[in-house]
This record gives C-alpha cells, sequence and structure tokens, in this order.
C-alpha cells in the first residue's frame, strides 16, 4: 500500500494547482478502504527530520470534515494525535502555517466530539498563543522588561528593511517590531485567523460549559475594542448569510435578539437553516451577557443612576 501516492491522488483533486481528478470520487473510494485509513493516521517524521507529520495528509484533513462517515477507529486515531502532539495540531493544509485551517481547528468543527480535560486544556493552551490574548499580552510584556533591563533605548538608531524600503528606527522599536512580526509568522499563530479563528470555536463548542466560556472569553481577548469586533463580526456573519442573500432575507443586527425561533420559522423554509441561524443568535446573545461591551455597562450605569 503506498499511502504518499494515495494521498498525493486526493491532494490534487483538492488543492492542486491544476486540479486533476474528480474530488468526491477519490475521497469516496479511499473512505471506504479501512486499512488506507488507519495507515494514514500513523504519525512519521516529515522529509526534514524535524517535526512530526502524518502518513497520509490529505486523507487526515479530508476525515476532519467528512467525520461523520469515516472509521471511527482511525478517527479517533488521529484526534488522539491531534491533541498531544503539537505539530499534528498545527498541521495546516488550507491556507498559511501561521493562521490557516490547522488539524486542530477542523477537528473543533465536530460538536459531538467528547473531549477530555486534558484535551480541552490542550486547545486552550493553543488557543492562547492567539495575538491579543492574556498570555500573549504576558509573553509581550516579558520580552519588553528583558529589553529595558539590558538598557536598550530608541536613543541608539538603526536601520530596518520593510517592502524594499529602509528606514531609520530607534533601537528599542527596532527589536519590538521585529519581535512582534516573527511572534505572528510563527506556526504558534495556527489555527484560523480574525473574528472565526480558534479562540471562536472553543466558545461555540459544547464541550466547554457556560461557566468555563466566562472566564476564556475574558482571557482571549484582553482588550474591549478587539473582543467588540469580534462580536459584532459574529453578528454580522448572521445578517449576512447566504440564506439571506439568496432568500432575499433583511435581518437588521440591532434586532437580532428580538427574533423568536416561531419568527424564524415564517422567515425560512429550511428547518437546517433554521436552526444554524437561531443557534448563532443564541450564541452572540450569550457572549453578551457574559461579557458586554463596555458601552452597554456604561449606558446601564446611566439608568440605575
Amino acid at each position: 500500500m503506498n499511502i504518499e501516492s494515495i494521498d498525493d491522488k486526493l491532494y490534487k483533486s483538492l488543492f492542486g494547482l491544476t486540479i486533476v481528478g474528480n474530488y468526491t470520487e477519490i475521497w469516496n473510494e479511499i473512505k471506504s478502504n479501512n486499512k488506507i485509513l488507519k495507515e494514514a493516521v500513523k504519525i512519521k517524521k516529515d522529509k526534514f527530520n524535524e517535526k512530526d507529520i502524518v502518513n497520509g495528509l490529505t486523507i487526515s484533513y479530508a476525515m476532519l470534515i467528512d467525520y461523520e462517515s469515516v472509521d471511527k477507529e482511525a478517527y479517533n486515531s488521529l484526534i488522539d494525535a491531534i491533541y498531544s502532539n503539537k505539530d499534528i495540531a498545527r498541521i495546516v493544509m488550507n491556507g498559511a502555517s501561521n493562521g490557516g485551517f490547522s488539524y486542530l481547528l477542523l477537528s473543533l468543527f465536530n460538536h459531538n466530539l467528547k473531549l477530555t480535560d486534558k484535551q480541552k486544556e490542550f486547545a486552550i493552551n493553543e488557543a492562547m498563543n492567539k495575538t491579543g490574548t492574556i498570555l500573549w499580552e504576558q509573553r509581550r510584556n516579558e520580552f519588553y522588561e528583558k529589553i529595558d533591563k539590558k538598557g536598550i533605548t530608541d536613543d541608539k538608531i538603526t536601520y530596518i528593511t520593510v517592502s524594499c524600503s529602509t528606514n531609520p528606527i530607534g533601537e528599542k522599536t527596532a527589536l519590538e517590531y521585529m519581535n512582534n512580526m516573527f511572534d505572528s509568522m510563527s506556526n504558534i499563530q495556527a489555527h484560523g485567523v480574525g473574528e472565526f479563528d480558534i479562540r471562536y470555536h472553543i466558545l461555540r463548542n459544547p464541550n466547554w460549559s457556560i461557566s468555563e466560556k466566562q472566564k476564556l472569553i475574558m482571557d482571549f481577548w484582553i482588550n474591549d475594542e478587539s473582543y467588540l469586533e469580534c462580536l459584532e463580526q459574529w453578528e454580522w456573519n448572521i445578517v449576512n448569510d447566504l440564506a439571506n442573500i439568496k432568500g432575499y432575507i433583511i435581518l437588521e443586527r440591532e434586532y437580532l435578539y428580538e427574533f423568536s425561533y416561531e419568527d424564524l420559522l415564517n422567515l425560512y423554509n429550511d428547518k437546517k437553516t433554521i436552526d444554524i441561524i437561531w443557534n448563532e443568535i443564541m450564541f452572540c446573545k450569550l457572549m453578551r451577557e457574559l461579557r458586554p461591551p463596555k458601552y452597554e455597562d456604561e449606558y446601564q450605569k446611566i439608568i440605575k443612576y
């Protein structure tokens, strides 16, 4: 059995610069063979002998997408590898290594997957690497303290090149800039980008209790403005859902929380769509309750006064 050859065939049908073959047909043939799936999820070293990977990178990716119809033993082996090995968790097949759809992120799409406390902790630790978390802020402050202890200031001028342009800059500012740049380019930033990165998917996942989410939503965004931007984008995502565009349905973001489930029954014909929209509304409502935007706090103070 040549897993690399099988995996390469699947890869070309999905991610090839020139698509070769029918992905659905190729994947259906692969997933019907449990031996291939079990072999694909076995761990090995990459060609540089530096990081752990799996035998079938694309096959494993497809298993995480089509989790409902693949061999459970092979799938669970892959899950165990993802939640115990950072190299495997950070594998990205679709997007950049510092923010694409990682194996870990894809695994969280399966809300029926029951995670252990240890696995949940692993996911949180990975999420805390994202820009703007309490851990990210702590690491940044520690770096600044090291610079200060060494007596490095902006009194000394150095030069950095950005976009083919070389500019003078203070030494301290240059070091801070380079540190932030290297951090943003690292694969520790895997697991999605923007408002729908791993933090959203953890908060959206039923494995975490409301009390756990209460703490996480504070730790995930140390900056109130950054959190509010995410919250508003989650709400706009509901308003701009493809189902609304196709059905010429207009939802006002300001009135999202006034809709009842029965209201949605009158707007949409498909129950699956209704449930998706309703669950997203309920999620955003919960996030607003767990961490109300600052302007709402101020508004409540005015009312009480």
